[in-house]
């Protein structure tokens, strides 16, 4: 029988399917191993894409505050916890929020500006000198700027239209035109509002109420984009996701900690 040694002898018969096996990997293996691979790769992205949670809207800060995973966390329990509905009806209120680590121009020099009189303040008492508990950062200039350009295309994708901002981002997005008025949202003007655009993070409820949202410095401006032609927030339904969960965010009133 194959695969059986013959009487007498140490001689193993080599089976049919080892021999075009053997044959079959010496002629095909390389192009069995790519195939392979790129079979893997397609299975994974589909899985990946078939069970991958949608979020029903997002919000995106541009500023100089820096939050850690799990700080972003707790302010997507926040805006998850506030929002109006489940907009996509998959059962579970999802929020996204995006953080881009940005300094504006005054914000830099006037951290240079503090470095500079510590190292002054060094020198010159240097048997008295006592460090500060918090010295200012040091900022990489081509780091800022790159975070800076990529928050701009990000937003210029159309994928997100509620935006928290340092006021330096705020107004020059509101120079080129791109913040949509808060009454064609809204339905009225707000008090709360110094320009009719955008509403400071400390004038809200969700401020005073959440230990979560003062992470962010309490000047952060609240405001919402103008619908591109392409891009998520382009299509109507999207859009009204966004003016709804705005307004939930303006809104909201509460005292629960």
């Amino acid at each position: 029988m194959e695969n059986e040694k013959l009487k007498g002898s140490d001689i193993k018969v080599e089976g049919r399917f080892s021999r075009w096996l053997e044959n079959y990997w010496y002629h095909y293996k390389w192009p069995t191993i790519i195939v392979s691979f790129f079979v893997i790769v397609v299975l994974v992205c589909t899985i990946q894409m078939c069970t991958k949670e949608t979020e029903d809207t997002s919000v995106v800060y541009a500023g100089p505050v820096q939050l850690s995973s799990g700080e972003m966390s707790a302010i997507e329990s926040v805006m998850n916890f506030i929002m109006p509905e489940d907009f996509d009806g998959n059962g579970k209120k999802t929020l996204v929020f995006l953080n881009y680590h940005v300094y504006s121009e005054n914000q830099i020099k006037g951290m240079e500006s503090e470095r500079e009189e510590q190292i002054e303040d060094y020198v010159e008492n240097k048997d008295s000198y006592t460090v500060p508990s918090e010295a200012p950062a040091q900022i990489n200039r081509q780091y800022n700027t790159t975070n800076y350009k990529n928050f701009i295309q990000y937003i210029q994708t159309g994928e997100t239209s509620i935006c928290f901002l340092d006021a330096s981002v705020y107004e020059e997005l509101l120079g080129d035109g791109r913040i949509m008025k808060l009454s064609d949202v809204l339905g009225y003007e707000s008090e709360a509002s110094a320009d009719g655009y955008g509403i400071k993070l400390s004038e809200l409820g969700i401020y005073e109420t959440y230990a979560a949202v003062r992470k962010l410095p309490a000047d952060t401006v609240v405001c919402i984009l103008k619908p591109l032609v392409a891009g998520r927030n382009s299509k109507a339904e999207m859009y009204q996701r966004d003016k709804d969960m705005l307004r939930a965010i303006v809104e909201f009133k509460g005292d629960e900690n």
